[in-house]
């Protein structure tokens, strides 16, 4: 737990609450989108960094595989997990096309209300096999900074493109937001390769520019009666700016000597936060199963009650399953089982 970044576990525990406070109370702002988004930059920011030291000397075939190993394990055994236990206790409405949660193709073929936070996890899977396999085709001898600058660039703009004109001409919701993701890999580069730009970005001033553009964003763009009128708007342009304002948040954040130093000292900050942040996945998985078998009239006495469910229930799965299935990456055997259990952190 030392040796975790508690600036970005902030962000994480920030980005969870306003995903489950969304969701059990009414808001007329996105706030739970607002928090996916945080998720999916930094996401993009953290495998990025994984993806261009890895790829640095050369994009292999087995790098690419070993790339995919390692996020399979940490993203697909709790996912499944969650859909089994969901299908066996709760309902399987689509019969033999419930096999799509499988394969994360629910959004583009019997929708995601079976599973409704599974959209972000679609879009998540996806580009984890995107982004190796691109580089591998473009980038095979190995990652020079300035063609993988260009190359992120040019590719952010299609995709971006690509997801305005659909909107435009079909008034789809496209949920594959890759140019978003993009962005934090984009922000990894200039920290891995142009170090010099991403210090400058670590700064005060920046960081309340960012932070105000968020909130902005968030409180007078990101009403939900504009969804209607401005869907072009909202579904792209939108996320897209909200993206480009957490990369502003991201660098100081990250780097800051009072976050990551003075702040940490303040246990009644520092484990409850960072305790959110290991739990965020599982916390991200079950909250709305939580919500459907719990309910009080008091609404506030509800919400403190499934959360409680909810941490609980998370540390449980944490500790018997989904650091176990991490861990199994490395050697998968009983015996490594068995250490990951009494060692989960």
């Amino acid at each position: 737990m030392q040796n975790r970044n508690f600036g970005l576990d902030i962000i994480r525990a920030v980005s969870i609450f306003l995903v489950i406070i969304a969701h059990y109370f009414s808001f007329s702002v996105e706030l739970g989108l607002v928090g996916v988004q945080f998720f999916f930059i930094l996401s993009g920011f953290l495998i990025g960094q994984i993806l261009i030291k890895q790829f640095t000397a050369g994009a292999s075939s087995n790098e690419v595989l070993k790339f995919w190993k390692r996020r399979w394990y940490r993203t697909l055994p709790l996912y499944y997990l969650i859909l089994v236990l969901k299908i066996l206790f709760y309902s399987n409405p689509f019969g033999w096309k419930m096999i799509v949660y499988f394969f994360f193709l629910q959004a583009n073929f019997v929708g995601i209300s079976f599973f409704s936070v599974s959209w972000s996890l679609v879009v998540e899977e996806w580009f984890y096999i995107f982004l190796p396999l691109a580089t591998f085709l473009f980038f095979r001898n190995g990652i020079e900074k300035k063609k993988f600058l260009y190359f992120l660039l040019t590719i952010i703009i299609l995709f971006f493109c690509a997801r305005f004109m659909w909107n435009y001409f079909e008034k789809g919701i496209i949920l594959y937001q890759f140019d978003c993701m993009l962005i934090g890999v984009f922000l990894a580069l200039l920290k891995l390769k142009f170090n010099y730009l991403y210090l400058k970005l670590n700064s005060l001033p920046l960081f309340v520019v960012g932070l105000c553009a968020v909130v902005l964003l968030t409180f007078s763009l990101g009403d939900i009666k504009l969804v209607p009128l401005f869907d072009v708007f909202y579904r792209v342009v939108w996320v897209f700016l909200l993206s480009v304002s957490i990369t502003f948040i991201v660098p100081f954040v990250e780097q800051s000597e009072f976050v990551n130093i003075k702040l940490k000292q303040f246990k009644f900050l520092y484990l409850p936060i960072t305790w959110t942040s290991i739990l965020t996945y599982s916390i991200y998985l079950i909250h709305m199963e939580v919500y459907r078998f719990i309910y009080l009239s008091n609404q506030l006495a509800g919400f403190m009650l499934c959360l409680s469910v909810i941490y609980l229930c998370s540390f449980i799965i944490y500790y018997f399953y989904e650091h176990p299935m991490m861990m199994l990456r490395e050697e998968f055997s009983f015996r490594q089982y068995k250490k990951s259990i009494q060692t989960p952190f």
